[in-house]
C-alpha cells in the first residue's frame, strides 16, 4: 500500500483493494511511555471490487482504450488525442489537468466506488462526479491515474468536486510499456562553414 500525508489528511492507496482517507491523534502508551497514532476518523474512499475494474471491463485487447494521452506505434486507436486531459468516474474528460514531464503524459485509470456515505452539507447532485446516491447522501468514490514516473510513488491527491478524489501514482514498470513511451525526436547537428 501506498500512504500520504497532507497535514489533516493521511491517504491511503492500496491497489487492487481500497482507498482511504484517515485523521490520527497522538497519545501517550501508558504502559511504554511512547507515542502513538491512534485513527480518529477514518473514511473510506472507494473500493476496487464491483467498480467496473473487472477484465471484462478491461480486457488486453483494449488496454489502450484505458490509457489517456497515449502515443506509440502508429496503430490509429493508440494516438488518443480526442481524450486529452483528466477523466471522471463516468468516462468524460476535461483539459484542465496535465501532467507535463511524466514521459508522454499517458495515465492508465481505474475507479475505486463506493466508499462511505458523504454526508456534507453542501453535497447536491449538480456537484457529484462519482459514486451513487444513497439516502440521500453519496458514496465517496476515488479515480486513481497510473503513470510513468522514477519510483512507485503517490505523487498526488486532489478532491475535484465534493467526495470525488483523484489520485496520482507513477509506477516505474509502465516507462517501458509502449503506450507510455515518450516520443523520441531524432535531431542533427549542422554544422556551418564558410565559402
Amino acid at each position: 500500500c501506498l500512504k500520504k500525508n497532507l497535514g489533516w489528511w493521511t491517504y491511503k492507496f492500496c491497489h487492487g483493494r481500497f482507498v482511504r482517507q484517515i485523521h490520527t491523534r497522538s497519545v501517550v502508551d501508558s504502559t511504554t511511555g511512547f507515542t502513538k497514532q491512534i485513527p480518529e476518523v477514518d473514511n473510506s474512499l472507494g473500493v476496487y471490487l464491483n467498480s467496473g475494474n473487472s477484465i471484462t471491463d478491461y480486457p488486453n485487447e483494449e488496454e489502450h482504450l484505458h490509457v489517456l494521452n497515449a502515443k506509440g506505434s502508429g496503430h490509429a486507436d493508440w494516438e488518443i488525442g480526442h481524450r486529452k486531459g483528466s477523466i471522471t468516474h463516468n468516462g468524460r474528460l476535461t483539459n484542465n489537468d496535465k501532467h507535463p514531464g511524466r514521459n508522454n503524459g499517458a495515465m492508465f485509470v481505474q475507479e475505486y466506488a463506493h466508499g462511505e456515505d458523504c454526508d456534507h452539507e453542501d453535497v447536491a447532485e449538480s456537484v457529484v462526479k462519482g459514486g451513487n446516491v444513497v439516502h440521500g447522501n453519496v458514496e465517496r468514490s476515488t479515480t486513481v491515474r497510473f503513470s510513468c514516473g522514477k519510483r512507485l510513488e503517490l505523487i498526488d491527491i486532489k478532491e475535484d468536486s465534493t467526495c470525488h478524489y483523484i489520485f496520482d501514482v507513477t509506477v516505474p514498470e509502465l516507462c517501458h510499456h509502449e503506450l507510455f513511451r515518450a516520443v523520441v525526436t531524432k535531431t542533427q547537428v549542422v554544422k556551418c562553414l564558410p565559402v
